[in-house]
C-alpha cells in the first residue's frame, strides 16, 4: 500500500520558511511520496523549496514541479478567477502524475498525522469512500518558542489538548455533501476515486470552495463521503492570504455558493490534470 501527499505553494509572501520545512518534513515521515508544486514564483526568484531544501532530509521521495507565472497564466487561459483555477490545476497536475494507492490533497500549512496512525486508518478504509479529515489548530507562536526543530515534541503536546474542528459548511438546506470549507483540511481517497471524479474542477470560481465542490463531485459519482475527526492533524496558524488582509465580498461569496449548489456535472475534459502537457519534476 503506497501513500502520497500533494501540496502546492505560491511564494505568497508568508516568508515563513521554517513553517513550510516543518510541513514537508512531517509529510516525508508519513508518506511514501510527497509532491510539491510551485506555480507562482516571480521570474528571477528561487522557488520556495530551493531556499529551504538544506533543512530537509534527502530522501529521494520529494517530487518538485515548477511552473513559472507566465506558463501558469497560459494554462489558466484568462480564467475569471485565476488564483482559484491555478490552485485547482496544480492539484490535478500532481494527481495525474502520482501513482500511489492512497492520495491526500492538502496545504503547505499542515503537520501530518503520524505514519502508524494513518496506516492503521488506511488498513480499514473503504476504497470507494472520499474522506475529509478535520484539522486541529496549532499556534505557530508556540512552535517558534519551542523551536522548529522540536516540532515532534510540539505535536505530542497537541495530541493531548487539541480538539478537531466541527465546521460544517452547508450550501443550502438540502446540501448533503459539504463537510468542511476550511483550508488545511485533509482530503484523502484512493487513486481510483480521484481519477473517477477527474480531480478538482478547473472552472472553480472561488478558491476556498474547491474543497466543497470536490466533495459534491464524489457524491455525484456514487462514492461515499465521510468526515474523520479522530485522526490528529494540525494546521499551523499564519497570516491571511490576501495582501491587504481583506475577505472576499459578499457577492463573490454568494456566487461561489451558487456555483457549488447548482453544479451537477464535471466540465473537465479527458485532459484534466493537463495530461497532454509534458511537465518535468526534480527529485529531492
Amino acid at each position: 500500500m503506497k501513500t502520497a501527499a500533494l501540496l502546492y505553494g505560491r511564494n505568497d509572501g508568508y516568508k515563513e520558511d521554517d513553517r513550510i520545512a516543518v510541513c514537508l518534513e512531517s509529510m516525508l515521515e508519513t508518506f511514501d511520496e510527497v509532491w510539491f508544486l510551485d506555480w507562482n514564483t516571480p521570474e528571477g526568484n528561487n522557488p520556495i523549496l530551493w531556499d529551504i531544501e538544506n533543512k530537509l532530509p534527502r530522501t529521494g521521495r520529494l517530487k518538485h514541479i515548477i511552473i513559472p507565472p507566465s506558463a501558469a497564466s497560459e494554462l489558466a487561459n484568462h480564467h475569471p478567477d485565476v488564483q482559484a483555477c491555478l490552485q485547482v490545476m496544480a492539484t490535478n497536475i500532481m494527481l495525474r502524475r502520482c501513482d500511489a494507492d492512497w492520495i491526500v490533497a492538502t496545504t503547505i500549512d499542515i503537520i501530518a498525522p503520524k505514519k502508524e496512525i494513518l496506516n492503521n486508518f488506511l488498513s480499514k478504509a473503504n476504497k470507494n469512500t472520499f474522506y475529509t479529515f478535520s484539522r486541529r489548530e496549532a499556534e505557530m507562536g508556540e512552535l517558534e518558542q519551542l523551536g522548529f526543530n522540536k516540532w515532534k515534541e510540539f505535536r505530542d503536546q497537541l495530541d493531548i489538548k487539541s480538539e478537531p474542528r466541527y465546521f460544517p459548511a452547508k450550501v443550502s438546506p438540502n446540501d448533503n455533501y459539504s463537510i468542511f470549507n476550511c483550508c488545511g483540511d485533509f482530503q484523502l481517497a484512493s487513486k481510483e476515486v480521484w481519477h473517477g471524479i477527474k480531480g478538482f474542477e478547473e472552472n472553480m470560481v472561488y478558491a476556498c470552495f474547491q474543497d466543497t465542490n470536490v466533495q459534491k463531485k464524489a457524491v455525484l459519482n456514487n462514492y461515499q463521503l465521510t468526515p474523520v475527526f479522530d485522526i490528529p492533524l494540525y494546521h499551523l496558524s499564519h497570516k491571511g492570504m490576501g495582501n491587504d488582509g481583506s475577505s472576499p465580498s459578499k457577492q463573490v461569496y454568494n456566487d461561489a455558493l451558487k456555483w457549488v449548489e447548482y453544479f451537477n456535472k464535471s466540465e473537465n475534459t479527458d485532459t484534466w490534470g493537463f495530461s497532454n502537457i509534458e511537465i518535468e519534476y526534480e527529485t529531492i
